[in-house]
């Protein structure tokens, strides 16, 4: 991974966090923010690709030039199958290959969680929206109505307390009978 690939993840990671004061903002540059993403990621996921199959272009150019000189390569005229694999896998050029296989790879999973990240802002700006819309964030309502709360706790207890002598009344009626 190069540096500015290292820096295009760290600038679209620092485009995923909501300001839920800016919801109007949010919501229209979210499509801007998951094409970008998008586009990023997609050229990502091909250079891997491509990575993956220069893996094999540089693995068969080797079988065919281990096995025109084998000698070149310090092997014997008559090499075995095993013999010409081995010396292709660790071949400075297949294992160079490989390794900007992997690096790319691992971009390109990186970049399939900063998608996945983006798809999730969206739902939470969703979200956002939703509570925004039935005034959570406002003042006045803060989600619990904590005024009057001693009154509350007190009717709460008398209508237990009304239950409870009830119940034993209706006790001591059946008992009657």
């Amino acid at each position: 991974m190069t540096d500015e690939d290292r820096e295009i993840l760290s600038e679209f990671r620092s485009r995923l966090p909501l300001d839920r004061l800016e919801l109007e903002t949010e919501c229209c540059q979210q499509a801007i923010v998951y094409d970008d993403i998008g586009s990023w990621v997609a050229d990502v996921k091909a250079q891997a690709k491509i990575a993956k199959e220069h893996i094999s272009f540089v693995e068969s150019e080797l079988l065919l030039a281990i096995r025109k000189d084998p000698k070149e390569y310090g092997l014997p005229e008559k090499s075995t199958v095993d013999a010409v694999r081995s010396t292709v896998n660790i071949h400075e050029r297949y294992r160079k290959a490989f390794l900007d296989y992997v690096e790319a790879d691992r971009l390109a999973s990186e970049a399939s969680i900063l998608l996945d990240s983006a798809q999730q802002r969206q739902s939470g700006l969703r979200d956002l929206v939703r509570l925004y819309v039935n005034n959570y964030y406002s003042q006045e309502q803060s989600g619990l109505d904590t005024s009057g709360w001693e009154q509350g706790e007190k009717a709460i207890m008398d209508t237990r307390r009304k239950r409870a002598e009830t119940s034993t009344d209706l006790g001591e009626d059946n008992r009657e009978e």
